[in-house]
């Protein structure tokens, strides 16, 4: 839901909060490594202290309406005092009646919140611009508007999505000398899906230890109405999955390009087709689930002989929620009395995690998985991380690990896991490797490996 800018911690997932929500951190400033611009989605979509006030306001009202109407029903008639049967009998007729109506206030209210919500659900979901931030990487601090400033050779590009949407995203690279060092003289390539905040400047911190502690290539892309991307139809659950889309398919045609020699024997780094990974933070998570399952629908649709982009080694998912409805009950506590009614078309972008990843193991087996969970994580409970893996149990790729770090945030997991975090993501890159032949053999099964 739901992140930041800065040194040392990890940028910005409108699904994560901080300690500073509209704040830039002190590195981002230009000194000092503290948290990153925060969304929280409370703070975006929850209810206005206007609701409250008014709230109270007509409950008073209540009160002052009831009481009288008690006063005037024993004016000018009856002198008489009432007998205490008859004043307890009235006393809890009252007290029914006031309970009734603010029985119908709670649901009145809460229904109308849920109009409020179903009206601005994208709003709430989809921050391009964080308080405190610019949308454009251009805009970043000095340190978080390209990949130079780091010292990381790189390529910025704008893909072209199927709808005519272009899109920017960067390939970090390794060395040609780098790659000639590693096992099979190519190294993996990690496309990185995003946070549902900030731009891919944000990121570059993280980019940076993933480029240098696992010697990986990083494709990193800005979604639609994100940093120097077009706008589009805006951001939605359909367009970003067009733009992760045509993101793993410029990759494919690159690599197969070089391998054929169109690069014109210029080529930066070397990649293949067989080590791709999808690397998914946050609801970037749920687009690398989606798309490595639309890719395996595409296969599974194909004829004979049709030719379909080839689906990556496998997923590494780091604090993923299970589904926006879930997503919803858990920042919005009251809407899990309508929780039957968080479905299409009142969810428009239903980001169907549990749904995806059940077809995806039902129908594959050999590739890989990789689940990064911070147990601190105040936005994505680690419950939701937890059922992606139960599902995953059930039908277990070649390779499957699960990392629990104890300190790590909804945003700063790398950060706070620190050296145990690299260690972890290494044993499971070395997983992959060792396992590379094994998943080529048709129908084998291989050893299941043990989760931790």
């Amino acid at each position: 839901n739901l992140s930041a800018i800065a040194p040392s911690a990890h940028p910005p997932s409108a699904l994560g909060r901080g300690p500073r929500p509209a704040a830039m951190s002190g590195a981002a400033q230009g000194g000092g490594s503290k948290a990153a611009p925060d969304v929280d989605l409370r703070a975006q979509g929850g209810v206005s202290n206007h609701f409250v006030v008014a709230g109270v306001a007509v409950v008073c009202a209540l009160l002052v309406y009831s009481r009288s109407g008690a006063s005037s029903s024993q004016e000018g008639g009856d002198v008489e005092k009432e007998e205490p049967e008859e004043e307890d009998l009235r006393w809890a007729s009252w007290l029914f009646w006031l309970l009734f109506r603010l029985l119908q206030m709670l649901l009145g209210g809460a229904v109308i919140m849920l109009g409020v919500l179903v009206v601005q659900q994208r709003k709430i979901l989809y921050v391009p611009v964080p308080p405190g931030t610019q949308r454009s990487t251009k805009d970043n601090p000095s340190m978080y508007r390209s990949p130079d400033n780091w010292g990381l050779p790189f390529e910025n590009l704008m893909i072209t999505t199927e709808d005519g949407v272009r899109v920017n995203a960067w390939l970090i690279y390794q060395p040609l000398a780098t790659c000639a060092k590693l096992p099979g003289g190519a190294p993996y390539t990690l496309v990185y899906f995003h946070g549902n905040a900030g731009n891919i400047g944000h990121r570059l911190e993280n980019i940076r230890d993933m480029h240098e502690k696992l010697k990986v290539n990083v494709l990193i892309v800005d979604y639609r109405g994100f940093g120097d991307s077009e706008d589009g139809t805006g951001p939605t659950q359909r367009g970003f999955m067009m733009d992760a889309l045509a993101t793993h398919r410029w990759l494919v045609d690159r690599i197969r390009s070089e391998s054929a020699g169109g690069g014109g024997g210029g080529a930066s780094t070397k990649m293949r087709e067989d080590r791709i990974l999808f690397f998914g933070r946050s609801i970037g998570g749920a687009v690398a689930i989606g798309l490595m399952t639309d890719l395996l629908r595409m296969k599974m649709a194909a004829g004979p002989g049709e030719e379909t982009l080839p689906l990556p080694v496998g997923l590494v998912l780091e604090n993923t929620f299970t589904s926006l409805k879930d997503m919803a009950v858990q920042i919005f506590p009251f809407l899990s009395f309508l929780s039957v009614l968080l479905r299409p078309p009142l969810v428009f972008d239903p980001w169907d995690s549990t749904g995806s990843l059940d077809v995806l193991t039902k129908n594959h087996d050999k590739w890989c998985c990789c689940l990064l969970s911070g147990l601190q994580d105040q936005i994505v409970p680690p419950e939701q991380m937890n059922r992606l893996h139960a599902i995953l149990k059930e039908h277990p790729p070649k390779v499957l690990k699960f990392f629990r770090f104890k300190h790590g945030g909804h945003n700063d997991t790398p950060t706070r896991g620190g050296a145990e975090y690299w260690q972890s993501f290494q044993k499971f890159m070395d997983l992959v490797l060792s396992s590379e032949e094994q998943r080529r053999e048709d129908g084998g099964d291989g050893e299941q490996k043990q989760n931790e």
